[in-house]
């Protein structure tokens, strides 16, 4: 097993690899118990502590403005979000998360076989440090994640 270097970059490239390559195990999960594809999820999340504009949305997740649209319709569709003109600016659309949004957020968040099985290697406090420092690093980018 190679260490990973303790540089942003090395670390960097170890976290990625370790997602990308284990993303698949929980999306087929995901897919299977919950009636709207993983994008709606990370979308949902964006908007979990405050109204987000659709534009910021679709620049935070790297898509386009349609794609945006149909995501959105699908939240509101489903009763997780809505969507409402910006007081100031009623061309712009707000995305805010409903009560039963962050309810599945949480349902998401605790799927019992959601995380790969490599996560066992960790404790109770290395999950809790690791949550604190993702944290931290989503704090550092606005939460976008």
């Amino acid at each position: 097993m190679t260490t990973t270097k303790p540089t942003p970059v090395g670390l960097w490239l170890s976290m990625m690899g370790i997602v990308m390559d284990h993303k698949w195990y929980f999306a087929e999960r995901f897919e299977k118990k919950l009636p709207v594809p993983y994008s709606r999820y990370r979308a949902l999340r964006r908007v979990e502590q405050q109204p987000r504009s659709q534009r910021e949305l679709a620049d935070a997740m790297g898509v386009d403005a349609p794609a945006m649209t149909v995501i959105v319709n699908d939240l509101v569709r489903h009763g997780l979000a809505t969507r409402e003109a910006h007081p100031d600016d009623r061309r712009v659309k707000l995305v805010t998360a409903t009560p039963a949004g962050l309810a599945w957020l949480d349902d998401v968040r605790s799927l019992p076989d959601g995380a790969p099985p490599l996560m066992d290697v960790l404790t109770g406090d290395e999950r809790r440090e690791l949550a604190r420092l993702l944290d931290k690093l989503q704090a550092g980018q606005g939460g976008a994640s």
